[in-house]
């Protein structure tokens, strides 16, 4: 055998134990993934109760004092906490711990730190986990009219106002930096339904009677996730809801 051939050789045999470790972290890190996706329907059907709103508060902070809200969102499998970040986290601290604090690929949807959950825009971020199709991954693509109009009523769940429910209205792909949805401070309903007109101009999908519901808004809800199936993209999926 001669040198190029077994140098070739060698070559092909580190790319074949690569891709044999890149499947196998593939694998485990899909495993892991689908782990934590059971572990928030499990979550889910313990937060269930026979109270008025549904919702067994004292078990979830009994579990995690961040808890602020529940998140379900019709004609998907989102059915998930929503928790505030804790003073001394980093901003980004749920997007790699699970409800529990635990270190997690899947995170737990969270708040941006300028909202509250009963304010007159709230906006939370999710992963979009790619084949699990966990965590916000059933709404990556809204900014598609035919991905959009699969949507059905959200429904928000908070420890003082019990369940609300919200339609959506619009939904985008943006850069991550987009200003517009970084607007909290609403002095008026009126300013909200501004707010919402100017957001329709950037929107590629919307509901049928966007406008009528435009009109008679008086808060905001929007989910956040990421555009593409690949990580490390700027594009951003802004899909919101209207009460």
């Amino acid at each position: 055998m001669t040198k190029r051939k077994r140098i070739s050789k060698i070559v092909n045999g580190i790319l074949l134990g690569i891709c044999i470790l890149s499947a196998a972290a593939a694998l485990l890190l899909g495993g892991e993934t689908v782990k934590e996706g059971w572990e928030y329907d499990n979550l889910a059907k313990d937060a269930e109760t026979q109270t008025a709103d549904g919702i067994d508060w004292s078990m979830l902070r009994g579990r995690n004092q961040d808890i602020a809200a529940w998140l379900r969102v019709e004609g998907t499998a989102i059915d998930l906490p929503v928790v505030n970040t804790r003073k001394g986290d980093p901003a980004d601290f749920y997007l790699s711990h699970d409800f529990d604090r635990n270190p997690s690929f899947a995170g737990c949807p969270y708040l941006d730190a300028r909202s509250t959950a009963e304010g007159a825009h709230a906006l939370v971020y999710g992963h979009h986990m790619g084949f699990t199709g966990q965590i916000f991954s059933p709404i990556f693509a809204t900014y598609r009219q035919a991905e959009f109009d699969k949507i059905g009523e959200m429904y928000w769940f908070t420890p003082d106002k019990g369940r609300q429910v919200l339609k959506p209205v619009m939904a985008m792909s943006v850069d991550k930096k987009y200003q517009p949805i970084q607007t909290f401070d609403f002095t008026s309903a009126e300013e909200v339904r501004s707010w919402l007109s100017d957001m329709k101009k950037d929107a590629t999908a919307v509901s049928d009677d966007c406008d009528v519901t435009i009109a008679n808004a008086t808060r905001a809800i929007t989910l956040v996730t990421c555009s593409s199936m690949n990580t490390g993209g700027r594009a951003r999926t802004l899909l919101i809801f209207v009460q």
